[in-house]
């Protein structure tokens, strides 16, 4: 075992002060050698903690190992001993039934013993019997005289034999004795053996007993020291985790140092300068004082030549003068000429310009001419465009009409139809009529067939197929538009089950009128005038005629549903 570390060191370590140290630069950095010195030992010691951790962490690993061989010694001690006990409980199972079999063998030795002397007895007495009075009524006295049924056949066999050998019995009697007592011996001699066996099994259980006590009492030693390693190992990791933490505290220190050293030389440095810059402006304003000074005198010696230099400037611009006038009774000379010439030129120029003049007006007639042309063809062009646009239009303004025609024969005979079931129904309501009392008159005219205009205006599209205005397909048409503006009414009376917005149909409300019919009011502005759930009357205005979602201008799209699927709304309402 290790010799155990003290926490001196450490608990000095620990409380040492940390507090900032001022003065010189000098100090401040043996202040910092200090604490680098400091540092250096507290690393030292938690370098030697890391060795002594993992030395006892070795030792731990030796001492589990040894203690796991140990469990296992004793795991195969307590085999052994479980075997020896389960040989020793066969042992005395044995000894029992030998000690048994040598008790019935006992009892059987001391019946044949009294028998044999029971026949030795009565071989005398017959023998003297029969050497005095040998007779038949002897014989049936001895056989009668028998005690028990094994006496009996004794008896018998006895008289039987007594004619032939009566000492042939006697020898077979002593035979069978002896041979008793020798098995009687061999068993004893068993039980002897068998005696033993257990006692040295005993003596072996015993011995294997001490063994495991004492095994147990090394185990107990091993743990009393794995846990001893267990605690110095906790120590040295706390003296460690101490450590760490002091050198992080020293490390913070000294970093903190190393800053306000830094500081306070960027102090002294910019001082430095400050100081240099302050000599250096002085030397620049001595300069300075001795350049102007020197400028001064220069620009006093620079005013003397500058005078010179007017004076020899005045004599020169006299003789410039005199020689520019000669120049220039020249220069008019030369430019007479020069005029001549540049009439001349001015001429060719002229006759250049005017040939090239006429050059570029041939080239603007041709240039026009082409264009004139080109817009001729455009126009011609254009021209057919338009009658193939007009003709196509014309084509689908046929077909639209075929349409229409079409659809307006369907619908008109839908409406043959419906007026035909509204016949019917009208017949039906008025035989059912008389029937009823005046709540279900009162709901009868609620439910009436009678239907108004939603809003003014005109008629726009029908209901049908016909092409999109807005995507161009052709696909059906489930109500009517009506152009124009101002309010929208509801149809019939009725409740709101809608009222909202959608991006196709835009601001929109569905009204319920009961007995399987509905009517919707799309693309209207967004201020709606009722809600869902709101019952409304005939008349009664919803909303205002807007452009909102997939509309190509303001207009309302009505529809009217019979049992949830769309009917031409102009066989209900007119326009």
């Amino acid at each position: 075992m290790k010799k155990k570390i003290t926490l001196g060191f450490l608990t000095s370590i620990i409380l040492a002060g940390s507090m900032p140290f001022g003065g010189s630069p000098v100090q401040a950095e043996s202040v910092l050698e200090e604490l680098q010195k400091e540092k250096e030992e507290v690393e030292s010691r938690s370098g030697e903690l890391d060795s002594v951790i993992e030395q006892t962490d070795q030792e731990m690993q030796e001492l589990d190992a040894e203690r796991q061989e140990l469990e296992s010694n004793i795991q195969a001690l307590q085999s052994r001993i479980s075997e020896l006990t389960g040989d020793l409980v066969n042992q005395n199972e044995r000894l029992d039934a030998t000690n048994k079999e040598i008790d019935r063998l006992n009892e059987q030795i001391d019946r044949l013993s009294v028998l044999i002397e029971q026949r030795n007895e009565q071989l005398m007495q017959q023998a003297r019997a029969t050497q005095t009075q040998w007779n038949a009524t002897n014989i049936i006295h001895i056989i009668l005289s028998a005690e028990d049924l094994s006496d009996l056949i004794s008896r018998v066999g006895i008289v039987s034999q007594l004619v032939s050998a009566n000492r042939s019995i006697v020898e077979d009697q002593i035979r069978d004795q002896k041979l008793v007592r020798e098995s009687e011996q061999q068993v004893q001699a068993e039980r002897e053996e068998v005696t033993q066996v257990l006692a040295d099994m005993e003596a072996t259980r015993e011995e294997l007993t001490a063994q495991q006590t004492e095994l147990d009492n090394e185990i107990m030693h091993v743990a009393e020291l794995y846990q001893m390693n267990e605690q110095e190992k906790e120590q040295f990791v706390s003296e460690q985790y101490a450590l760490s933490q002091q050198v992080m505290t020293l490390s913070s220190e000294i970093e903190t140092e190393e800053e306000r050293i830094e500081e306070e030389r960027r102090l002294e440095e910019q001082r430095r300068r400050e100081e240099e810059e302050r000599r250096r402006a002085e030397e620049e304003a001595e300069r300075q004082a001795i350049a102007e000074a020197a400028r001064i005198e220069a620009e006093r010696e620079a005013q003397a030549r500058r005078e010179e230099e007017e004076r020899q400037q005045a004599a020169a611009e006299r003789r410039e003068e005199e020689e520019r006038q000669q120049a220039e009774a020249q220069a008019a000379e030369r430019r007479e000429e020069e005029g001549r010439q540049q009439a001349a030129a001015e001429r060719r120029e002229e006759e250049g310009r005017q040939q090239a003049a006429a050059e570029r007006r041939e080239q603007e007639e041709r240039e026009r001419a082409a264009a004139q042309r080109r817009e001729q063809e455009e126009r011609a062009a254009a021209q057919r465009r338009e009658e193939e646009r007009q003709q196509a239009a014309a084509q689908r303004r046929e077909q639209e009409a075929r349409e229409r025609a079409a659809a307006e024969r369907r619908a008109e005979e839908r409406r043959q139809a419906e007026q035909r079931a509204a016949a019917e129904r009208r017949e039906q309501e008025a035989a059912t009529a008389s029937q009823s009392n005046s709540s279900s008159s009162t709901s009868s005219s609620q439910t009436s067939t009678t239907w108004s205009r939603p809003a003014s205006g005109r008629l726009t599209s029908p209901f049908g197929y016909r092409t999109h205005p807005i995507f161009g397909t052709r696909r059906m048409h489930t109500g009517i538009d009506i152009a124009g503006s101002g309010a929208i009414t509801a149809t019939r009376a009725g409740t709101v089950r809608t009222a909202g917005f959608n991006r196709a149909l835009g601001y929109y409300v569905d009204i319920d009128h009961g007995g399987g019919y509905s009517s919707r009011y799309a693309h209207l502005t967004p201020n709606l005038l009722v809600s869902r759930g709101q019952q409304v009357s005939q008349g009664q205005r919803i909303g205002t005629m807007g452009t909102t979602g997939d509309s190509t201008g303001v207009h309302l799209h009505f529809e009217i549903h019979r049992n949830g699927q769309p009917v031409n709304p102009l066989n209900y309402v007119s326009y």
